[in-house]
């Protein structure tokens, strides 16, 4: 009798833990538990992320080292980038999806096609490693990197395709958070671009590997390509306005706030005065 009692505690605690973790990890993004709980896991990405970040700064760029580990930037930069394109390319176009042919989400699936065409693709094709470079970009970084890139193709994927219920409202098109958030993505993006071009520009002629950027917000701000990467996925958040697009804003802002800092404390370093008479801020120029 007593056995029983205990074995019937035991499954009201294990119920009770069931009903906690529900209401604590399982956010009502969806009526699809498997996709809350994958919603969950973006959330422990985004403590995850945050916390090796402020550790050590990733390394690759001006943090990378040449080890046994490590290969050519346009290698590491493909291979960190290249899983977002495959598992959102599943998750929306191959998978079953009520919403794929609806204009919203295809609109949305554009942007994601749009954005890693260039930041998967091109931009790894484009870079201009300096001469004397070896391979400094560590391996680590890009396939551990797959646990964020594979996770943020997917939950897009399958927000757009069937659970972002309210993309598939003709009044999503009209609504001022799908409107503006256009407007910031696609105006963040050519800004993305055109700094990247000013970084890729500084080595079209020879001399030392590493030199003060000008121009754009580069006059403003040290990490001038961050804060316009964290405008874009500020509006794809917004037009977006799902669980999908509050990740990846999160997630880059937890990697690329903490590495703003290390990389402006880089720069007084190298140059000294040079750079400290600049009054350059971090990240967001005027403000921090």
């Amino acid at each position: 009798m007593r056995r029983k009692g205990q074995l019937d505690t035991a499954e009201k605690v294990a119920e009770a833990q069931v009903i906690w973790w529900q209401k604590f990890a399982l956010a009502r993004f969806s009526r699809s538990t498997s996709f809350n709980l994958l919603c969950t896991w973006a959330t422990l990405l985004v403590f995850i992320t945050t916390l090796a970040e402020c550790s050590s700064s990733t390394a690759y760029g001006k943090f990378g080292h040449e080890s046994i580990f490590s290969v050519p930037p346009k290698v590491g930069w493909w291979l960190m980038e290249v899983p977002v394109t495959m598992s959102f390319l599943y998750s929306f176009f191959w998978l079953p999806g009520p919403q794929k042919h609806e204009v919203a989400p295809r609109i949305c699936a554009a942007v994601m096609c749009l954005h890693y065409s260039y930041r998967g693709w091109i931009y790894p094709y484009l870079l201009r490693p300096h001469p004397g470079a070896r391979s400094n970009f560590s391996l680590m970084p890009a396939l551990g990197g797959w646990l964020v890139t594979i996770t943020h193709g997917y939950l897009n994927g399958r927000w757009f395709a069937e659970h972002g219920r309210h993309l598939c409202r003709q009044s999503w098109l009209r609504d001022p958070r799908f409107l503006l958030g256009l407007l910031l993505y696609f105006s963040g993006f050519v800004a993305l671009v055109y700094h990247d071009y000013l970084v890729r520009d500084l080595r079209s002629s020879p001399g030392p590997r590493y030199r003060i950027p000008h121009g754009g917000f580069f006059d403003y701000a040290t990490q001038a390509v961050y804060f316009c990467e964290l405008w874009t996925w500020l509006g794809f958040f917004l037009l977006s306005w799902g669980p999908n697009g509050l990740f990846i804003f999160l997630v880059s802002a937890g990697n690329l706030i903490p590495r703003s800092v290390a990389s402006h404390q880089w720069y007084l370093k190298t140059f000294g005065d040079e750079y400290a008479k600049l009054g350059r801020a971090y990240l967001v120029p005027f403000v921090w």
